[in-house]
């Protein structure tokens, strides 16, 4: 849960929603990673991010990896301890705006096969070199933001924030927006649905018509965002050109909330 507090008619807060980063991968784009954090920095933005913050392909009994896919830096007999040091060092300077880092299939397959949390041991030395507390975020989890209007006492409608880092494959024609229809049965209390994995950017708001326990009737907005990737694979020869895939949404989403007329409201942009 995040308290904000002093919520007056100019009040904004900007938050960074990222995944599938794959930060280790030598197909990795840093220089656009690094371009948003330091927009992050510069807004005073907190950063979300759902998983797949590692690639952690190119150990030494992963049948998916590849000696032309491992960075100069990682070739290395302690391939795994490698990436989290060199991944603390870069990630420095943004340890404080980040609020919440969760994992994905790339980092639960490594605890699974290898009996490493990656995200566990990164975190934790992330805090030991900036004091930054970070929240360790499972697959999936709730983040719920409360708004203290002005100097008073009166707390404005909160917002809960769903993240998923995703599942399935590649969809080509749908590109996962067909979830949205689910997610919204199995999510009812959720006005915002963020989720990864697919590597496909949009965000769909869907209307919805609401009654309380006292019979009042209103309608609201829930918000499905899916977030693309910072990987920009080879479509030429390997995996994803044998199977066809097409190039990938590239970047993360910024989400702004201010208020207007007693109300907190959100609005959606690509980070590109």
């Amino acid at each position: 849960m995040v308290n904000f507090t002093g919520v007056t008619a100019t009040w904004e807060q900007w938050v960074l929603l990222l995944a599938d980063r794959h930060f280790d991968s030598v197909h990795s784009d840093r220089n656009l990673q690094r371009q948003h954090l330091d927009e992050a920095i510069e807004r005073g933005a907190l950063i979300i991010e759902i998983g797949d913050t590692f690639d952690l392909m190119q150990g030494r009994n992963d049948r998916r990896g590849s000696k032309g896919s491992v960075r100069p830096e990682h070739k290395t007999d302690d391939y795994f301890t490698s990436v989290i040091d060199e991944a603390i060092e870069w990630h420095k300077p943004y340890a404080h705006n980040y609020l919440l880092m969760g994992e994905g299939n790339h980092e639960t397959s490594i605890t699974r096969h290898a009996e490493l949390s990656v995200m566990r041991h990164f975190l934790q030395g992330l805090k030991a070199e900036t004091g930054a507390t970070i929240h360790h975020g499972a697959y999936s989890g709730y983040v719920t933001f409360r708004f203290l209007r002005g100097s008073g006492s009166k707390y404005l409608t909160p917002i809960n924030l769903l993240y998923h880092h995703g599942s399935g494959g590649n969809s080509p024609v749908t590109r996962g927006v067909i979830n949205t229809n689910r997610r919204a049965v199995i999510y009812p209390d959720a006005d915002i649905i963020v989720s990864g994995h697919l590597h496909s950017s949009w965000v769909v708001p869907l209307p919805r018509q609401r009654i309380s326990e006292r019979g009042i009737v209103s309608e609201s907005i829930q918000h499905h965002v899916s977030l693309g990737t910072y990987k920009r694979p080879n479509l030429q020869s390997g995996w994803e050109a044998e199977r066809g895939f097409g190039p990938p949404s590239v970047g993360g989403v910024w989400m702004r909330m201010f208020q207007r007329n007693g109300e907190i409201k959100t609005e959606f942009t690509p980070a590109q």
